[in-house]
């Protein structure tokens, strides 16, 4: 089975799918310096929310992760109600 990055992959073959496989960016080598490697496990619909903020952007599955959780970690902003 060969996958196209230019196109939205059919439903029925999520289960198959690696998770990297629902971006369509790849991977790029990690600029800069003391970039450490982790594991996790995410429910498929986690999974699937973040295919779609990284294809929205233009990202990969790995700087989608680092994206989502710098946005989450930033302290709230003055004025905020959260």
């Amino acid at each position: 089975m060969s996958y196209n990055c230019n196109t939205m992959y059919d439903m029925s073959e999520k289960s198959t799918s690696t998770p990297s496989q629902r971006f369509k960016q790849a991977n790029r080598k990690v600029s800069g310096t003391g970039s450490e490697l982790i594991s996790l496990r995410l429910a498929p619909e986690l999974l699937e929310q973040l295919a779609e903020v990284g294809n929205e952007q233009g990202l990969s599955m790995s700087d989608t992760i680092r994206l989502v959780l710098a946005r989450g970690l930033r302290p709230p902003q003055k004025g905020n109600n959260q």
